[in-house]
């Protein structure tokens, strides 16, 4: 297996996240997944076994707000700390995504600030969607300007959709499928409603492979025109300027449509721990060592993280 890898795509369960998820009895996640097991010497033992030298930790779904305002804007503030805390104690190992209590948009935009300004957290992770509040929305705006004030770094996440038809087979849990329209769907919004056009500073990075935006691409970016009146947002250029993880099950055919719509320099590793076993993380792993040429490799696993991610910079590396 490869060694010396930078993952942009890890998560960690914050003690204080931990607890509310506990007192919720939320033993299984997103449709029926079992919330799994995390501390910090359960991440750097993974990492071990996937060849991973650093790793970006963000919370996954579901996030912090579950109807109590109070108590998500408590658990954003006590998650990012241990986590800025955790960088401080394995600065060339771990970097943190901040979590938001949004849809609480002053919360927010306050936990922005002191994030950046106090913990020295620049990055983030944000839902595709907050109770069906999706990124792109006019009212996330007071967000974006202070993310982009900063020239953020910010991971996408699918969480469960705002609505699922009736009907679809419970089996199909949200992960298997949903995620993936909810990636696409929310990216899309961000695109379309000018978003990403008025906050050109936010750096976002795309999860598991862009979804089913390299799919939909070859239909919806010759009609730029017809979607944006205006014609000043080029659907396909815009693709190709996010950064996009290969968290999850992406070789080979994902890994190749990623590549019709995004250069080489914006593809990043990622390995979805510890939402993923450990067991079908090494499965993986082995898969895309296989898939990458020595040169692209380089790229995926060291180069182009190192440039978002400068702090990854060690010993082993």
């Amino acid at each position: 297996m490869i060694r010396d890898k930078i993952d942009v795509h890890a998560h960690y369960l914050p003690p204080a996240y931990n607890a509310m998820l506990e007192r919720r009895g939320m033993k299984f996640l997103d449709g029926g997944f079992p919330k799994p097991d995390w501390n910090e010497e359960i991440q750097l033992a993974s990492m071990e076994q996937l060849g991973i030298v650093y790793s970006v930790l963000s919370i996954s779904s579901p996030h912090l707000h579950m109807g109590d305002t109070a108590e998500a804007i408590e658990v954003a503030r006590a998650s990012n700390e241990y986590g800025a805390a955790l960088v401080k104690k394995y600065p060339s190992r771990f970097a943190v995504m901040a979590s938001l209590p949004l849809p609480e948009i002053e919360a927010s935009v306050e936990e922005v600030r002191y994030c950046r300004d106090v913990l020295h957290v620049n990055g983030f992770s944000l839902l595709t969607n907050y109770h069906g509040l999706y990124l792109g929305n006019p009212a996330l705006e007071p967000v974006m300007e202070e993310l982009n004030r900063g020239g953020c770094m910010v991971s996408i996440h699918p969480t469960e959709p705002a609505a699922v038809p009736q009907g679809v087979n419970e089996n199909l849990s949200y992960p298997l499928m949903e995620f993936f329209f909810d990636t696409t769907r929310a990216v899309m919004n961000l695109i379309l409603t000018g978003t990403l056009k008025r906050y050109p500073k936010i750096r976002f990075i795309i999860p598991h492979a862009g979804a089913y935006l390299p799919v939909l691409s070859d239909r919806v970016a010759p009609m730029s025109k017809m979607l944006i009146p205006e014609g000043n947002i080029d659907i396909a250029e815009c693709l190709a300027g996010f950064y996009y993880d290969l968290g999850g099950v992406v070789m080979p055919k994902q890994f190749g449509n990623l590549r019709q719509i995004a250069a080489d320099s914006h593809i990043l590793y990622g390995s979805d721990t510890p939402f993923t076993p450990l067991p079908l993380c090494m499965k993986l792993a082995e898969d895309m060592d296989r898939g990458l040429d020595d040169e692209t490799a380089e790229l995926v696993y060291r180069k182009n993280p190192l440039a978002l991610f400068p702090g990854a910079v060690s010993n082993e590396l």
